[in-house]
């Protein structure tokens, strides 16, 4: 092999690498921004689950302040496992298994009774939380995966 060859080669493995370094880094990125505005979400959820002069100003209209405390820590609750879902951290077996765990509890069929049309709209546009929310919505009306 010529020295001018094998120095191409090695210039397109230096450059396939930093391509991949590159790509990996993006999607790293991607996910500490899922994780930090998740968190911010859940903290607010947290927040508004346990404080009732909080959860009066934002009680949608007609809608008891314990009802909707206790909406949204469910709410809470369904947001950890989407964003282990968005992650990559919960397969679409487990998926399907936790969806069924969850909707077999009251307050979380509640939720999403009164909510799910709000979620899967939210959904629309994003694979990842297109799944989730049919897994829920598939669990929450006695269907499976």
């Amino acid at each position: 092999m010529k020295s001018s060859t094998a120095i191409l080669a090695a210039g397109a493995s230096l450059a396939a690498v930093g391509v991949a370094h590159l790509v990996q880094e993006a999607r790293h990125q991607r996910q500490r921004n899922t994780s930090v505005t998740a968190g911010h979400q859940i903290d607010w959820l947290s927040r508004v689950s346990t404080d009732e002069e909080l959860a009066t100003v934002w009680a949608p209209q007609g809608m008891d302040v314990h009802t909707y405390q206790v909406h949204m820590a469910a709410n809470r609750g369904l947001c950890q496992l989407s964003l282990r879902h968005r992650l990559g951290l919960v397969s679409k077996r487990q998926l399907a298994f936790y969806a069924r765990e969850l909707m077999e509890k009251g307050a979380y069929r509640q939720y999403w009774d009164e909510f799910g049309a709000l979620r899967k709209e939210e959904a629309l546009g994003n694979r990842i939380e297109e799944r989730f929310t049919r897994a829920m919505s598939l669990a929450a009306h006695g269907g499976g995966l």
